[in-house]
């Protein structure tokens, strides 16, 4: 497309455009100026390396670019862009796309179908896939689906997503996969009790596309310290952990303090702590 060749040969994002970028996401307002203009190279270097393309008729803006690139550098900041290597690109929708399913009840029976997301990150090498309605979140929302789908991409290079990102050496030397499989398992389990708990508030015959059913079920999940889809399996649930952690840190740090903690130590980063430039490690 004209746009991205005419970005491809730049050799810096305009200052302009990426001060209107930051300006828009209040959560990249805690970085300091030294993590700021990090944030800035890497999101270059992911421009020239990656390809992002429009799909569905949606027409990929520079504002759009950068504003996508900045979110998917963000948990890279401290580490590299080596953990991207398997992701080719960025495909972005005007709007949740339908991809096909297939899953089997509790009677054996098959059902097959279409489903809207609002994002998705294939695997074995697959690109990124992004609906821009749902990446322009308000700023109350605890989701961000830039962040989460990246997360998958981290945990993908591992060799399948499963809650576990790859440990990299002299990033990660000081984090024990025993404590981390324990700390994530026993808060997995803890919000999916949680959630089985509100769940049984639900009306019996619950439909989500009933309007009553709907802002119930939001009433009774808004106070999960996350997004409940976290409680769909591990690799969701660190997907999940991983947005709360950028976009949300004090509930997370509030409900699992040994979660942030090690989402801190793989992160290299202190979202509560302004300050912290490059923290602990």
């Amino acid at each position: 497309m004209s746009w991205f060749k005419r970005f491809f040969h730049r050799p810096t994002i305009p200052d302009s455009l990426w001060e209107e970028c930051i300006q828009n996401m209040p959560f990249l307002h805690r970085l300091n100026a030294t993590d700021t203009a990090r944030l800035k190279s890497l999101s270059e270097s992911l421009l020239a390396e990656k390809t992002m393309t429009g799909a569905g008729g949606f027409i990929l803006t520079d504002s759009v670019a950068v504003n996508i690139a900045a979110q998917a550098c963000l948990p890279v900041l401290n580490l590299n862009l080596s953990l991207y290597d398997d992701m080719p690109g960025v495909v972005v929708y005007p709007d949740a796309f339908l991809v096909p399913y297939s899953e089997m009840d509790e009677a054996g029976i098959v059902h097959e179908g279409h489903e809207p997301l609002a994002g998705e990150a294939i695997s074995a090498g697959g690109a990124v896939v992004l609906s821009w309605a749902d990446v322009t979140t308000p700023e109350t929302s605890r989701q961000n689906v830039v962040i989460h789908e990246f997360a998958h991409v981290i945990d993908l290079a591992s060799g399948g997503a499963n809650g576990r990102p790859p440990f990299l050496h002299r990033f990660h030397d000081d984090i024990y996969p025993d404590e981390w499989q324990t700390a994530f398992a026993s808060a997995y389990a803890d919000l999916c009790r949680q959630v089985d708990s509100l769940e049984q508030q639900l009306p019996a015959d619950f439909d989500p596309d009933h309007e009553d059913h709907a802002a119930l079920a939001e009433r009774l999940f808004s106070s999960l310290p996350m997004d409940v889809y976290a409680s769909e399996n591990p690799a969701e649930f660190f997907a999940v952990a991983s947005e709360t952690f950028f976009v949300h840190p004090e509930s997370l740090a509030a409900a699992y303090p040994a979660i942030y903690r090690l989402l801190s130590a793989y992160y290299l980063q202190a979202p509560l702590d302004q300050d912290s430039g490059r923290p602990f490690h």
